[in-house]
C-alpha cells in the first residue's frame, strides 16, 4: 500500500494498524494524518508505548495519558476510582482519535487494560468505547521488555482487544530510507525468513572497520558502558558534570526516569562522542543525531559539532509526566549521552549514517533486524561479529506478518469499489461525526481568519474541560501557546469557567502573594522569589487570574 492510499483509509475513521518495514514512511503518514485532524478541528491524542518512542513524536506515553500509569492489571474497581478524576474522565470523552506509536513494544495485557478503561470511561461496549484507534509500528522490531518471566506476556496482536477491534491493516511497501542499496534487499530477506547464502557472504564484506566517525551498537549494557567509560577516560580534557534535576516522587518519578534516556549524572569532556536523545522543537537536532563536544559555552553548556558540521548548543531539556494539568514528575537534563556505543534496544527508532554492529551475543528475536535497519546504506556498516541466529525472527510474528500483508491488499481492493466522490463523502461523514469542521481546510490561505479560528478552537476544547496538556497535544502546540490563546480569549471577554485549570488553592495563594510583593506581572522575579519552586507555566497560568 502506498502512503497516499493509507491516508485515504485513515480519514474514513476506521481503527487501523499502520505498518511496514523500517524506512517505509510510517512516521510520515502519522504526521500527515495528525495535520489533517488538526486542520479539521478533530480532537485527537498522539501517544507511544515507551517514553523513548514518545520523544520521537513529541507526544506522551499511553500509560500517562490513559491514567493507567504503571499498573500491570486494571480491575473494575480501578476503573471506578479513575473515573472520579474529572479531568481524566473528560479527557477520555473529549477525544475522537487515539494514536499509539511503537505498538510492538506494548504488551497484549496492557492493550486489554486500555480497552477496558476506554469502555468504562466512555460508557460504551464498542472497542475502545467507540474511538478510532491508530496503531503504528512493526512487530519485527523488538518486543515488550518483560519485568518477569511470566509466560503469559503476549504481543499486542495476540490480545483479545486486537481480535475484538479488528483493525484495518495498512501495510506500506515503499522504501524511503535505504533507497536502492543492497541493505534493502537484506532487510526484506530477513522479513521474509529467507536469508540466502549469498547474503551471508555479502555481510562478510562489511567486516572492515569504518574509517569515519561512527557509533557502536552492542547487545548488552555492560559492553556499552565498558567502551564508553574506556574512551571517555582517554580524553585528556577537563571534565564537566551535569546533575539531573527532578521534581515529583515515588513510582511516578521512577517510571519517568526508567522510560527516559537522560543520565542522572552526565559527564562530558571536549572531544567526547555524544548522541542527542530528544527531538529539538526548533529542529536543530533529532533523537539520534551524532556529534562531538567541541567546546563549552559561556553559559557552561556543551556545544556539539554534529556529523553534518553544524554547531549546536545543547541546553537543558525537560521530560514530564502531567496529570490533571499539573506536573506530577519532571526531570531536567542536557539531552546527551556518550555515544561511542549504545545498546540495540536504545537505538530502536533512530536512523544512523554509520555504525559498528556487534551481534555476536544476540539473544532476542528481531535484534539483528533492528540493528541493521538503523542504517541508511550498507556502506555505513561495519559488522564486527554476528551470531548464527542473529537474523532470526519470531515465528509467530512471521506468520502474522503474512496475514497483515494479505489484509492490507484486501483493504486496497475494497477501497477501489468506491468512486472518489463517494470517498470524499465518507470522509465528510467521519469529520462530522467527530464534531470537526469540513470547511477548515479551505481557510488555510486566509491568515487572519485562521488565527481567529485557532483561538476559537482552543475555546471549544476549554468548554470540554480538557487539561492544558491535552489541549496542547490535541492542537499540536506547546502549553505556552495554549496559554497565549487563553490570554487572547480573556481580552475578548471570554466568560466560560476555566478555574478548573488552576493548581491547588494553597499554591495559587502563594504565587499571587509573590506577584503582589513583586509589584509587577514579570515572571522571572516571582520565579526567583519562590526559589524556583514552580515552573514558568504554572506561574503564567495563575497570573491569568490576577487582575
Amino acid at each position: 500500500m502506498t502512503q497516499a492510499t493509507a491516508l485515504i483509509v485513515l480519514k474514513l475513521g476506521h481503527t487501523t494498524f499502520l505498518t511496514g518495514a523500517a524506512g517505509s514512511g510510517k512516521s510520515y503518514v502519522l504526521r500527515e494524518y495528525v495535520s489533517y485532524l488538526q486542520s479539521h478541528s478533530i480532537s485527537h491524542i498522539v501517544t507511544a508505548s515507551t517514553g523513548i518512542a514518545a520523544t520521537h513524536i513529541l507526544g506522551q506515553t499511553i500509560h500517562s495519558w490513559s491514567g493507567i500509569g504503571v499498573r500491570d492489571f486494571i480491575s473494575k474497581q480501578d476503573c471506578e476510582i479513575l473515573e472520579q478524576k474529572e479531568s481524566l474522565f473528560n479527557r477520555w470523552n473529549a477525544v475522537s482519535v487515539l494514536i499509539i506509536d511503537e505498538i510492538s513494544m506494548l504488551s497484549g495485557q496492557f492493550l486489554d487494560n486500555i480497552n477496558t478503561l476506554a469502555k468504562h470511561m466512555r460508557r460504551s461496549s464498542k472497542p475502545f468505547g467507540g474511538l478510532q484507534v491508530v496503531f503504528c509500528g512493526d512487530f519485527f522490531q523488538l518486543p515488550p521488555v518483560h519485568k518477569s518471566r511470566d509466560s503469559r506476556v503476549t504481543l499486542a496482536f495476540q490480545s483479545q482487544t486486537w481480535k475484538e477491534s479488528k483493525p484495518v491493516c495498512l501495510y506500506l511497501h515503499e522504501q524511503f530510507r535505504q533507497g536502492a542499496d543492497s541493505l534493502t534487499t537484506i532487510l526484506q530477506e530477513i522479513r521474509s525468513n529467507a536469508v540466502h547464502s549469498g547474503t551471508w557472504e555479502l555481510l562478510d564484506t562489511v567486516r572492515v572497520p569504518l574509517t569515519k566517525t561512527h557509533t557502536k551498537l552492542y547487545t548488552h549494557n555492560s559492553d556499552v558502558d565498558a567502551l564508553n567509560n574506556s574512551e571517555f577516560a582517554k580524553l585528556g580534557t577537563t571534565e564537566k558534570i551535569y546533575d539531573m534535576k527532578t521534581r515529583g516522587k515515588g513510582k511516578i518519578l521512577e517510571h519517568l526516569k526508567n522510560n527516559c534516556l537522560a543520565e542522572a549524572e552526565l559527564r562530558l569532556k571536549i572531544g567526547a562522542k555524544v548522541i542527542f536523545i530528544k527531538n529539538d522543537q526548533g529542529k536543530k537536532y533529532m533523537n539520534g543525531t551524532l556529534g562531538v563536544v567541541s567546546e563549552f559555552g559561556a553559559d557552561g553548556f556543551p556545544v556539539v559539532t554534529t556529523h553534518t558540521g553544524a554547531r549546536v548548543a545543547a541546553l537543558e531539556e525537560s521530560w514530564k509526566i502531567e496529570e490533571d494539568g499539573k506536573v506530577k514528575a519532571e526531570i531536567i537534563q542536557v539531552p546527551l549521552k556518550l555515544a561511542w556505543a549504545i545498546t540495540i534496544h536504545k537505538s530502536q527508532g533512530m536512523t544512523l549514517d554509520a555504525a559498528e554492529i556487534d551481534l555476536s551475543k544476540s539473544f532476542a528475536f528481531g535484534m539483528g533486524y533492528v540493528a541493521l535497519s538503523r542504517l541508511k546504506t550498507l556502506s555505513g556498516m561495519y559488522l564486527k561479529g554476528i551470531h548464527q541466529d542473529a537474523l532470526l525472527l519470531d515465528s509467530s510474528v512471521l506468520r502474522q506478518d503474512g496475514l497483515f500483508q494479505s489484509k492490507s491488499k484486501h483493504a486496497e481492493e475494497a477501497l477501489q469499489k468506491y468512486t472518489p466522490t463517494k470517498i470524499e463523502e465518507l470522509h465528510h461523514v467521519w469529520i462530522t461525526k467527530c464534531g470537526g469542521s469540513i470547511e477548515s481546510v479551505e481557510k488555510k490561505n486566509e491568515p487572519l481568519e485562521e488565527k481567529e479560528d485557532t483561538v476559537e478552537t482552543t475555546r471549544k476544547l476549554l468548554d470540554k474541560k480538557m487539561t492544558l496538556g491535552d489541549i496542547a497535544l490535541t492542537r499540536g502546540y506547546t502549553i505556552e501557546t495554549i496559554i497565549t490563546h487563553i490570554e487572547k480569549l480573556l481580552k475578548q471577554g471570554f466568560v466560560t469557567d476555566i478555574n478548573y485549570l488552576l493548581p491547588k488553592k494553597k499554591i495559587c495563594e502563594e504565587i499571587r502573594s509573590a506577584f503582589k510583593k513583586g509589584g509587577s506581572r514579570a515572571l522571572t522575579p516571582v520565579f526567583k522569589m519562590l526559589n524556583e519552586k514552580y515552573d514558568y507555566t504554572t506561574l503564567r497560568l495563575v497570573r491569568l487570574f490576577i487582575k
